[in-house]
């Protein structure tokens, strides 16, 4: 990873502190910061033991929209692995559409949280059990008809999702 993206990383999760998300602790900014500096290269890498992941939390009125993970078998954010010479930002962006047909105004974007995911093996795919440090991004969807889905999307309440996610429905913007 590049200087300027770990700076830029740490920059961002000390503003999240600053803001005081729900879910933003400094224990786990600390516990980020020391994956960021354990691991300065290769988060990008599919065989390093962590890598850079990032997710789209959409809402549509009340409710969010959701994957299914076709490996883990649960209810998820749209998410997935930033590439070589991608940032956070644009793999949210990617991969919420690539999951759910729709897109998303990049414009409307904010920084929303950050966690470490632990993730089984996938002999399938030849992935040892690794860590994820996940951006976590708020969008506001486009307004048009969706493309084709590669995953099973769904809309979810406060109530019906999963916990993990539902302190971030407070940060919804009230239209």
């Amino acid at each position: 990873m590049s200087d300027t993206l770990t700076t830029t990383l740490r920059a961002d999760l000390q503003q999240l502190l600053k803001r005081q998300y729900p879910g933003i602790t400094t224990s786990k900014i600390q516990e980020i910061s020391k994956l960021l500096s354990a691991y300065p290269t290769g988060l990008r890498d599919r065989s390093s033991a962590v890598h850079l992941s990032a997710s789209a939390f959409v809402p549509v009125g009340n409710t969010v929209l959701f994957i299914r993970h076709p490996y883990l078998k649960t209810v998820l954010l749209p998410a997935g692995h930033v590439e070589p010479n991608e940032l956070p930002l644009q793999t949210a962006i990617r991969e919420f559409h690539e999951e759910t047909g729709y897109q998303v105004n990049p414009q409307s974007q904010q920084l929303i949280d950050a966690n470490v995911i632990e993730i089984p093996a996938n002999p399938l795919r030849n992935e040892g059990a690794h860590r994820h440090i996940d951006l976590r991004f708020l969008f506001r969807r486009k307004s048009q008809a969706p493309s084709d889905a590669e995953l099973p999307v769904f809309q979810l309440s406060e109530k019906d999702a999963p916990s993990e996610f539902q302190s971030y429905y407070q940060l919804i913007p009230m239209s």
